[in-house]
């Protein structure tokens, strides 16, 4: 399955924030003596601050610019003993978990990422909490024999919508507010509204999609 979620993750975040404008994509992960190795683009903003930026980020040390090109800047970091404290990238193999999108930005990181199942999302959700990373699960699409992603409702999702209804969300007229449903879940009514129009347009779009295969 297909899973976009957000990551509220230190690594990279002090470089990031001298350079609101940059934003990061992943190129290549892997392990060597020295620990975790990473490569990845920037692109989109001040690179002398940026680098500043790297030079001070206590997640990254060894910093190399690689190459320059009209995508941006390759770079090549180091993990230091922090910032593998933060680190999910040891457990993804372990999970058979596959990361096809990853992007960083001064407020979090953005990937998506191919998932055997749900369980495997739970223990990548563990894996998160036990290292301090708050995860944010956007959506979950299924993947069919055909090649088709399906969409899938997250467990968020899925509980927002049925509180939504059981409080007549719903009903016409409507029977409850917003402040009330997140009153009872315990979140903000932003992330209600969010949960709840996510989940709607996923519940729809697996109807019509259901509906052309018929």
């Amino acid at each position: 399955m297909l899973v976009e979620l957000r990551l509220d993750s230190p690594l990279l975040r002090e470089a990031l924030g001298h350079a609101p404008d940059v934003s990061i994509s992943h190129e290549e992960k892997y392990l060597t003596d020295d620990g975790i190795r990473y490569l990845f683009w920037a692109a989109g903003g001040d690179f002398p601050a940026f680098e500043d930026g790297l030079d001070s980020d206590r997640t990254v040390t060894n910093v190399a610019q690689l190459a320059e090109t009209e995508r941006g800047r390759l770079y090549r970091v180091t993990f230091t003993d922090y910032g593998e404290k933060f680190a999910t990238f040891p457990v993804w193999g372990e999970l058979d978990i596959s990361v096809l999108d990853s992007t960083g930005i001064d407020d979090g990181w953005e990937l998506r990422m191919r998932m055997p199942d749900r369980d495997a999302l739970r223990e990548f959700r563990s894996v998160c909490d036990e290292r301090g990373v708050a995860l944010d699960l956007v959506s979950i699409y299924e993947e069919r024999d055909d090649g088709v992603s399906q969409p899938g409702l997250t467990d968020e999702q899925r509980e927002a919508l049925t509180v939504a209804r059981e409080l007549g969300y719903f009903d016409v007229p409507r029977e409850t507010s917003m402040t009330e449903i997140s009153n009872r879940l315990g979140i903000s009514s932003q992330a209600v509204s969010e949960r709840i129009r996510r989940g709607t347009d996923s519940l729809i779009e697996e109807s019509l999609l259901s509906g052309v295969e018929q």
